[in-house]
């Protein structure tokens, strides 16, 4: 008998390293504990053999597997889910940081559909195939099963250099703490809900049909996302702008004071970029979801001409930072001791790329893709735009 048991398949990644949390863990179909569950079932073997795309080509799913000595909890679908939810988001926002950046020809995932829980699995005894949804239940047999990726999207490695691994981390220790305690404390009750709505807010919004309106309802959810972080009863855009203000930002850009964002009365309050940013999706919430009159233009930010969708992700990592409260805390040691300044500088740095990945992500809604382009190879722009209220004009 194995000591792990496996949970979910997520047939649309591969990783060469395991993502893991005591109890439970994301591995590829070449970790050693697969091998031993493939080892002792061979109904699981043929299970895991059968993927292939919708074009017959073989793929290597992984899964979600959970210890059999771990507290019943962590076994649940909303834990497991919990979990599936935090690596998710821990990749997306990264992704599209790099690609805002250095172009969209990356290798990031960019959508949670890549993290898709697959609906059929073997039952505890390892003999008949299950599937438990809100569509339907169902059993069936091993042999005759043809499982595959979703089709649409090409199955993709999970490359370790798109994981966020500072706020993995903390999520995954915020996921010990929620899933241990009969009574979780309400901050992680509000995590866990909000990496939820997230998780789907990062769906693509739609197929070869997507128009603008499915876009605007994607934009919708990440603003609850970030609204479950930060609940109000009424105006709940200025939590949210609280919350992004207690990061603790390295770029300029960031954190100068300068924009006019959604809520003031006068134009007189200024707010840092990532509150103008918020400011405008909430707007753009309100615009789809209540109906007002909208054009093709709506999301699109001038001078700029880029997308506020874009932003979602990036932000969203923001408004976690603020909330996880994300910062490097050691203590920095003497420059006397050239060994422990030497590690501490390494692992500040460390700790701050992904963030100096989305800020400086996040701040090139200020220019085009050309004039990001000229400003990043050290060339000089004329005039650096500005935004102000509404849809962003020329200062």
């Amino acid at each position: 008998m194995t000591d792990w048991i496996p949970m979910f398949t997520l047939p649309n990644i591969n990783l060469t390293e395991p993502i893991e949390t005591e109890g439970v863990a994301l591995v590829s179909t070449a970790d050693p504990r697969l091998a031993e569950i493939a080892s002792a079932h061979p109904a699981f073997q043929t299970y895991v053999d059968s993927f292939k795309t919708e074009f017959g080509r073989s793929l290597a799913p992984s899964f979600v597997l959970a210890h059999k000595d771990a507290p019943p909890a962590f076994r649940g679908v909303e834990a497991l889910a919990a979990f599936r939810d935090s690596v998710s988001i821990s990749v997306i926002p990264l992704s599209w940081a790099k690609s805002l950046r250095f172009g969209p020809g990356g290798m990031g995932i960019h959508y949670s559909n890549w993290f898709s829980i697959y609906p059929w699995m073997l039952d505890k005894n390892y003999e008949h195939l299950l599937s438990m949804t809100m569509a339907v239940n169902a059993m069936d047999e091993v042999d005759r099963f043809r499982g595959q990726s979703s089709p649409g999207i090409s199955p993709r490695h999970l490359d370790h250099g798109f994981i966020d691994r500072v706020l993995l981390d903390e999520l995954l220790n915020r996921w010990q703490r929620c899933y241990r305690a009969e009574t979780p404390e309400h901050d992680d009750v509000a995590l866990f809900r909000s990496l939820n709505m997230a998780n789907f807010a990062a769906l693509m919004p739609a197929g070869v049909e997507a128009t603008m309106y499915d876009i605007g309802r994607s934009v919708s959810l990440w603003v609850s996302a970030f609204e479950i972080l930060s609940p109000a009863k009424s105006s709940a855009f200025f939590n949210v702008y609280t919350n992004l203000k207690k990061v603790e930002y390295g770029l300029t850009a960031m954190h100068t004071q300068i924009y006019e964002a959604h809520g003031f009365k006068t134009a007189k309050t200024k707010e840092i970029l990532p509150c103008w940013i918020y400011g405008e999706l909430y707007k753009a919430r309100n615009d789809f979801l209540h109906g007002n009159p909208i054009t093709g233009e709506r999301l699109v930010v001038r001078p700029s001409q880029r997308s506020l969708f874009l932003y979602t992700a990036p932000l969203y990592r923001l408004a976690l930072t603020g909330f996880l409260d994300l910062r490097f805390k050691r203590t920095v040691p003497s420059q006397d001791n050239a060994t422990a300044f030497a590690a501490y500088v390494t692992d500040r740095m460390d700790f701050r790329s992904p963030q100096a990945n989305i800020e400086a992500a996040t701040s090139t809604i200020l220019y085009t893709e050309e004039q990001y382009r000229t400003r990043s190879t050290g060339r000089t722009l004329e005039n650096t735009p500005m935004l102000s209220t509404g849809l962003s004009e020329d200062c």
